[in-house]
């Protein structure tokens, strides 16, 4: 587990346009991990759909750091997303 879930945190801060979150996950991730290069993948769930949230999952390609799931939720109009969850995927 990531020392201290700071990087949970600061991924639980992120508030951008929708069309930078990948980016500002990206970074924040490459921050704490800087060996450690990221794919994220989108998982749809139709649970969460009335909600506008999605679930992002990010896979770190070195196979050392950790996997990650991020949470988001869209605006109504789906140009704000804020990130209201970050936990480490169980692999």
């Amino acid at each position: 587990m990531i020392e201290n879930n700071q990087i949970f945190e600061e991924l639980k801060h992120i508030e951008c346009a929708t069309d930078s979150l990948l980016e500002r996950v990206t970074d924040v991730l490459e921050h704490f991990n800087p060996n450690g290069e990221y794919q994220i993948i989108a998982e749809e769930d139709d649970d969460f759909i009335h909600d506008n949230i999605k679930v992002y999952n990010a896979f770190a390609e070195d196979g050392i750091s950790p996997s990650v799931a991020v949470v988001v939720q869209e605006g109504l109009d789906h140009y704000v997303a804020r990130v209201v969850d970050a936990y480490e995927l169980q692999e």
